[in-house]
């Protein structure tokens, strides 16, 4: 079975769904061009400009585009391998005259190039819609340099949180199990990268509340598009590598299960633990709410608090990580320091 007819067989499949995709990307740039034409047009006698030279993208218009852009590239990475084993279509693909090479390829093409080109044309669009409205020259002043390196980190930082995604939607089984995953733990990213950061300057013996690493970076500049490329091009090829090789060994009898590879449970359930522990224990989200609990808003707290929270914030997702991996006969087992079979 060559490519051409598995991409055709893959976009009849999914068409409703990326078209969908494409279409509101397309009217979120006309969207956020009428509201900078209009915003611009309240102040064009003072000639303000609609784009600085940090980025247009920094501004209103730009956020728009990217909070939708965000959700519709979540909506896409969890329904690439979840959809198929949900609706068990996965025992059709794997029925075909086609490797699954093949098949874990091209998927990825066609919903690669829709992120990029809906990405693309949906800027395009923002661009020549602003221009024909906006007809000022000096409101009209796009800086490309500064532009185009926003706007390609803004990218590279889409298409890492699309492999983030698509991993969890190909190694859980349990739709809603992996749903809930997924609006537990991308929203949480930036606490988790906090918490790491936070924990760095513990260890080299800097104040965390004045390294202020991430507000720093500034992706309109070679040195923030490159850390932004470098870390997101290491995200994409490293779960590539992953997913590759789990589709390979994909097992349709485990199609039930919370976890798709039950050999990996343990390993799956400390990296879960970890990786909450530090982005609540060590982040601004956990002095947050050790505030709220002893009702004092001083900003700072000691790293012996930020440890005892990262430990209870760990047995509690331990815990619960047994009792959704393990399937215990008896639940409060889950909670227990005993081995579960």
């Amino acid at each position: 079975m060559s490519n051409h007819e598995i991409r055709r067989l893959i976009w009849h499949r999914y068409r409703a769904i990326l078209g969908t995709a494409i279409i509101v990307l397309l009217l979120t740039g006309l969207k956020a061009a009428s509201d900078v034409a209009t915003a611009d047009g309240a102040t064009i006698g003072r000639t303000v400009r609609a784009f600085t030279s940090g980025g247009y993208t920094a501004e209103m218009s730009g956020s728009t585009m990217l909070i939708v852009n965000f959700i519709v590239v979540l909506i896409l990475g969890w329904l690439t391998f979840m959809w198929d084993n949900y609706t068990n279509f996965n025992h059709y693909l794997f029925s075909l005259r086609a490797t699954r090479q093949q098949l874990f390829t091209q998927k990825l093409i066609i919903f690669g190039s829709t992120i990029i080109g809906s990405f693309v044309m949906m800027h395009l669009l923002f661009l020549g819609t602003v221009r024909l409205l906006i007809h000022h020259v000096a409101s009209y002043n796009l800086s490309w340099g500064p532009e185009l390196r926003y706007s390609f980190s803004q990218l590279m930082f889409l298409l890492a949180m699309y492999a983030i995604v698509a991993t969890i939607g190909l190694w859980l089984g349990q739709a809603v199990a992996s749903a809930l995953f997924t609006i537990i733990s991308i929203p949480s990213l930036i606490f988790a990268l906090e918490g790491a950061l936070n924990l760095f300057s513990y260890a080299t013996g800097v104040d965390p509340n004045r390294a202020s690493y991430l507000a720093r970076l500034d992706q309109s500049t070679w040195s923030g598009l490159g850390i932004f490329t470098i870390v997101s091009a290491l995200i994409i090829s490293f779960l590539w590598l992953m997913d590759y090789w789990a589709f390979q060994h994909l097992s349709l009898e485990n199609a039930g299960n919370f976890m798709l590879f039950p050999r990996f449970r343990l390993a799956f359930l400390w990296l879960t633990v970890i990786y909450l522990a530090v982005a609540v224990g060590f982040s601004t989200f956990g002095r947050t709410v050790y505030a709220i609990v002893i009702n004092s808003y001083t900003g700072e707290i000691p790293f012996s608090i930020s440890l005892i929270i990262a430990i209870i914030v760990g047995y509690l997702t331990w815990s619960v990580g047994r009792l959704l991996l393990y399937r215990p006969d008896h639940a409060w087992d889950a909670f227990k320091f005993k081995k579960l079979a």
